[in-house]
């Protein structure tokens, strides 16, 4: 009776959102078999999302339940980082909120990193990781270990035997020569752990916003070592949940 209810709660938030018409045609592309490439009102691209389950949740939580619609202060050409960029619909909407931002993408996986180049190509000032994040430059491996799909996929360090890069937010920092972080979005299955161990400091002080989604559900100590990381790190912060995001916002960039 819950899953009724939620299918539901879900259509008629749908309804809401972008009306009859445009709602019923989203829920028949949902619907329908095979990949999809759906138009909505505002967005100024056309979004592909695959035949999965994971993809049609996250296009739900971003665009059906707003979970990033956040009053964030930015200025009008904000540095923002996506960790656990997925097929690319955080960043698709936060480009269309601040067209002028300059948005760095991480994903891991190859098959969601082909889909979100896909979906943000008709944007500018994007530029692409094809790799995982973690507190040092290293070696990982990249795998389904709990069985959740393309949206919760885990990265493990491996420097012997590992496949793909892993990069430190350092590093970005480094690499495209950035200053400041306006916005980080981090969703990265369990990795906050090795995040928020060491090597946070400097560039968590350069950062106004963290949007960070925690695991401990699947992995106890998620929380406890971000949590860490921010009171030894940040003097002034506030602090909000919205959706399955907490969000920490510097307030020493009021000053």
């Amino acid at each position: 009776m819950k899953k009724i209810y939620k299918y539901i709660s879900k259509i008629f938030k749908i309804f809401e959102m972008y009306g009859l018409l445009n709602g019923i045609q989203l829920i028949l592309n949902f619907l329908l078999p095979g990949n999809k490439k759906i138009k909505l009102r505002g967005i100024n691209s056309l979004i592909k999302l695959r035949n999965l389950v994971t993809d049609k949740g996250i296009f739900h939580q971003v665009f059906v339940e707003l979970e990033y619609d956040y009053p964030f202060e930015l200025e009008p050409n904000p540095v923002i980082i996506d960790a656990g960029g997925n097929i690319g619909l955080f960043s698709v909407f936060i480009k269309n909120k601040f067209p002028l931002s300059q948005v760095v993408i991480i994903e891991p996986d190859n098959d969601n990193f082909q889909v979100l180049k896909t979906n943000l190509e008709n944007y500018s000032n994007v530029f692409y990781e094809n790799s995982g994040l973690w507190n040092k430059k290293t070696k990982i491996r990249v795998y389904d270990k709990y069985n959740f799909g393309k949206s919760g996929l885990v990265v493990e360090e491996d420097g012997v035997n590992g496949t793909l890069d892993a990069v430190s937010i350092d590093y970005l920092l480094e690499k495209y020569k950035l200053e400041k972080i306006d916005l980080v979005k981090i969703d990265i299955e369990t990795s906050e752990i090795e995040l928020f161990r060491e090597n946070y400091y400097d560039w968590m002080r350069k950062t106004k916003y963290i949007v960070i989604e925690l695991h401990d559900r699947i992995k106890v100590g998620c929380g406890m070592s971000f949590f860490n990381a921010i009171e030894s790190t940040l003097p002034n912060y506030r602090f909000e949940i919205r959706g399955e995001n907490i969000i920490i916002e510097n307030l020493d960039f009021r000053k």
